[in-house]
């Protein structure tokens, strides 16, 4: 790591002048007292937060305010002698806002007189929400028809697709608790955090503050439980399956199966030592068969024959098959989860909490273009693990002033494989894998993936934030982050031998395999190639960076009396840790082109053939306003500058510049180089509320989106002139804009309801980053104007509907799509104008969750549920034939047919009926839930 002079003292120099902040992962509350009967100022009254410590005393014009409270429910109390003590009840704190508690107090002839307790209303209207933010409290998330929080995200406005306001994805930052806990390789999170164990989640999808980095287009902040001076958990168990009337569609689909889906998950929470020590439990075990099944035919071992190309073709092929025929499910999943919390109270205003997170899964992923239906255990095996570890000290130094310091690391591992272990003999013949009848559109009848893959992502990080109050207008927050993420790849497609001399080592010679249809030998040995040997390194890719993020901000809320600002600005620095090519001509040292360059060895290139790619640093102005107009309404204006660095699989792929020989396009290098990715991000809403219950929002916005990462349309032509390549280079762009409309009924008179209607267009160069090139490669023409990104849906609405009656009650979720963009096939040859000109079909889905409560001794409650997704078996489509704009047809099914010919493997039907051209079907889930 080499932190350059010039930049390091400047990040030193932001760092002295402004510590830093908490990551708007706490509340506050802040009013004013006043006498009821004279309507002035109460100086130097206690405010108490009861059932804790913290609390205020009032300025001396009544004014007061309370910090770093965590997202829940609490009840303010405020006494004065000589005045009537008042209580607030049932007021809501949320991440990075400010709850409104003002009191009234009464004189009373004694100075313990009858106290009043008064139950808070919670506003519909957030009049210090300078940016679009939906939050969402557990118990909202518990009455939805829903397993995890991610589902929960895809019922707000903005959120098309799974891609938020048009970006891409990996463009979202998520945080635990505070702590940001995105995977820096992809965009992805290192852990799931089950949804039983959040007590807040917030997703921030306008112009965000500027305390949020490493994003470009949301923010997802989730608040977990903590522990408490009170014994309570709970223990949810459930299991269901798929049943569909869609057998053209989906294999074994008619034949439900209540234990193809099972879970056993709880949680407990409570003291260790009253009032000091606490802990919060939280494991989950999860089985899902999944509802793509495969039959096993065949196995990977089988041979298929071509006897001759002259016989009929009813009679050309011996095919074995050895499977027994048995339905195999091929994308399930098993997760196994454990989260763990202690909250340590040494003294009053000082807290330490200690957060570990393990999150394991193997699954399976059903490929719908590789057709392993008939011989599905060839294809891979995938696992996953996640660790989140996470040490808190949070010291509150005064009524207005507060520090937390972070130290975090994460640890992330992805593998994939046909079989574990090279020594295993079950491997076969790569020629297998490709030895299905092509006369037919056939299923393959044997072979076995023949590549492995493992990444691990390593991060350690540390963040010391301060925030303060320092006067009653102005709340300073400022912070410093520093990341240091190792990133290691190891990808590789094996190498085949054959054991000749009989010894049980490769021995020189012993490379080559023969053909299985002459020996009737499906099996191999495997290697791993070397990767310092110019024959064989092209078939490895491995690297292990360690790069460097630093960043710090300042950003001050303003509170006035007619209007709220938050206004800041954010540092970024980065070491990408790098290397880039000194010619790009002549990219590959074990390759290479020039005369000079052949003449060395390869010790001797290397003093030569690299640079080191260079840091980045980039400013980001960011600005929020709240105007309330009235009571019941406020504007909302937010405008920022947001910079991310691309996701490290895009900086480092082929790290090494290694390229064969040919005259086309001989593909992608990765460019650690790459500058940060930039989008300019607009808003102005209203937020107004008709009534107690029922409130609007109505928001505009725009983003400009620069220097993301793609391919150009000058491909980089090797010396001599035979054979080109690509590199990622900031050249992709792109313009969304639309409007959002969210409804919010709150829950009274039995019930409450949700609409969040998007209306948005998403425009921009290429959907893709290897767009560009892909389109060179084919022969088509690149983009160079916007047209509609993959994602550019008009209309998303998502409603939802709760209804509760004493002890038992019901959700719906309902859906609506009005259909994503696809290129049809005439546009091969007029790319730039048909270019995902048409629309694939809408869709339109209703989920349904139902409960009934018994209530024991009354401390204990058992709750039976049951889920449906996909309530009325709807077959929505999310892939089509491209020359028909259906899952339902395609035009060389029709020839096909017309041809008659013989079934060898499959039918026809069979094959363009492709299950992952749609949507999953009907699931039935029913359990209990026992609360204590």
């Amino acid at each position: 790591m080499k932190i350059r002079n010039t930049i390091f003292p400047l990040i030193v120099f932001l760092f002295i002048f402004v510590t830093s902040s908490l990551f708007a992962q706490t509340g506050k509350i802040a009013g004013r007292v006043i006498d009821k009967n004279t309507g002035e100022a109460l100086p130097f009254v206690n405010i108490l937060v009861v059932g804790t410590s913290q609390g205020a005393a009032s300025d001396i014009d009544g004014y007061y305010s309370i910090l770093n409270l965590r997202p829940g429910t609490y009840s303010l109390k405020a006494s004065a002698i000589g005045y009537t003590s008042v209580t607030i009840s049932n007021l809501k704190v949320s991440m990075g806002l400010t709850t409104k508690a003002d009191f009234q107090l009464s004189e009373t002839s004694v100075s313990l007189g009858q106290e009043v307790v008064v139950v808070a209303k919670r506003p519909l209207v957030t009049k210090d929400l300078t940016a679009s933010t939906a939050i969402i409290s557990s118990d909202e998330i518990a009455s939805l028809p829903v397993t995890e929080f991610q589902q929960v995200l895809q019922l707000k406005a903005g959120i098309v697709g799974g891609n938020v306001r048009g970006g891409r994805r990996g463009e979202i930052l998520y945080q635990i608790d505070g702590v940001p806990v995105t995977d820096a390789y992809d965009g992805s999170t290192v852990v799931d955090v089950d949804k039983n164990a959040i007590q807040e989640l917030q997703f921030i999808s306008g112009a965000f503050n500027a305390e949020y980095g490493r994003a470009l287009s949301g923010v997802v902040n989730l608040a977990t439980k903590d522990g408490s001076n009170k014994f309570q958990g709970s223990v949810t168990s459930y299991i269901g399956g798929h049943y569909s009337s869609r057998t053209d569609i989906f294999r074994n689909i008619n034949n439900f199966k209540p234990t193809s889906i099972r879970n056993l998950g709880g949680n407990l929470s409570g003291p260790i030592l009253s009032n000091k020590l606490y802990f919060y439990v939280n494991s989950r075990y999860n089985y899902f068969d999944g509802w793509f099944y495969g039959k096993k035919i065949f196995n990977p071992w089988d041979i298929t024959i071509n006897k001759s190309p002259t016989l009929p073709l009813a009679q050309r092929y011996d095919i074995q098959k050895t499977g027994d025929g048995s339905i195999v499910p091929m994308n399930w999943s098993e997760k196994v989860y454990l989260h763990g919390k202690l909250t340590y109270l040494p003294f009053t205003g000082f807290k330490v909490t200690l957060t570990y997170i393990n999150d394991r899964l193997r699954f399976k992923t059903y490929d719908g273009g590789a057709r392993f239906d008939f011989n599905p255990a060839g294809d891979y095996k995938q696992f996953r693990w996640g660790n989140t570890s996470i040490l808190g000290i949070t010291h509150t130094l005064g009524s207005h002033t507060f520090y937390q310091a972070n130290f975090s690391y994460f640890f992330k591992k992805y593998r994939r494989y046909a079989y574990k272990n090279l020594d295993n003999p079950l491997w076969t013949n790569v020629k297998l894998l490709n030895q299905q009848p092509k006369e037919v559109p056939s299923f393959k009848t044997g072979g076995t993936r023949n590549d492995m893959f493992k990444r691990i992502t390593n991060d350690f990080g540390f963040k010391f934030d301060l925030t303060s109050q320092v006067t009653r207008i102005h709340e300073i927050k400022m912070g410093i982050n520093f990341t240091r993420t190792q990133v290691s790849v190891d990808d590789f497609n094996l190498l085949q031998w054959i054991d000749k001399n009989g010894n049980g080592k490769f021995d020189p010679g012993e490379d080559g395999i023969d053909d299985p249809q002459i020996t009737l030998n499906p099996f191999v040995k495997v290697r791993i190639p070397n990767p310092n040997d110019p024959n064989e390194n092209l078939s490895i890719h491995n690297y292990n960076h360690k790069p460097v993020e630093l960043s710090a901000y300042i950003q001050d809320k303003l509170e006035l009396n007619n209007f709220i600002v938050n206004i800041g600005v954010r540092a970024d620095y980065f070491e990408p840790d790098g290397k880039v090519l000194v010619d790009p001509s002549d990219p590959d040292i074990y390759r290479p082109r020039r005369p000079k360059n052949i003449a060395e060895t390869i010790a001797q290139r290397r003093t030569h053939w690299y640079k080191d790619a260079t840091p980045k640093f980039q400013i980001s102005p960011r600005l929020g306003v709240a105007f309330p107009i009235t009571d019941r309404a406020v504007i909302h204006f937010s405008y920022g500058h947001f910079f991310q660095v691309a996701n490290y699989e895009l900086l480092y792929k082929n790290p090494e510049y290694k390229f064969g020989f040919g005259t086309d396009n001989l593909g992608i290098a990765g460019n650690p180089d790459l500058k940060p990715e930039q989008t300019i991000s607009g808003e102005i809403g209203i937020q107004q509320s008709f009534t107690d219950e029922l409130g609007v929002d109505i928001t505009a916005y725009f983003r400009d989106i620069r220097s993301l990462t793609g391919t150009r349309a000058d491909e980089i032509r090797l010396f001599g002139g035979a054979g080109k390549y690509s590199q990622f280079v900031n050249s992709d762009f792109g313009f969304v804009k639309g409007i959002i409309f969210s409804i919010n009924k709150r829950f009274s008179n039995h019930w409450s309801a949700t609409l969040d209607y998007t209306f948005q267009s998403a425009k921009g160069n290429a959907s893709d980053p290897e767009a560009t090139r892909n389109a060179l490669a084919n022969g088509e023409l690149p983009e160079i104007q916007l047209v509609p990104l993959n994602w550019d849906q008009t209309h998303t609405l998502n409603t939802t509907f709760t209804y509760s009656y004493d002890n038992w009650g019901f959700s719906f979720i309902a859906t609506y799509g009005s259909g994503f963009p696809y290129t049809p096939t005439q546009s091969i040859n007029l790319s730039k104008l048909l270019n995902n000109s048409e629309l694939k079909p809408s869709t339109y889905n209703v989920d349904l969750r139902a409960y009934y409560d018994l209530m024991l001794l009354n401390d204990y409650k058992l709750t039976f549920f049951l889920r449906v997704t996909n309530l009325f078996d709807i077959k929505n489509e999310s892939n089509v034939y491209s020359d028909s704009g259906t899952a339902d047809f395609t035009l060389d099914e029709f020839l096909r047919k017309r041809q008659h010919l013989p079934t060898l493997v499959n039918s026809i039907d069979a094959f363009y009926r492709n299950p992952s051209f749609y949507f999953e079907p009907r699931r039935i889930e029913m359990g209990a839930s026992f609360y204590f």
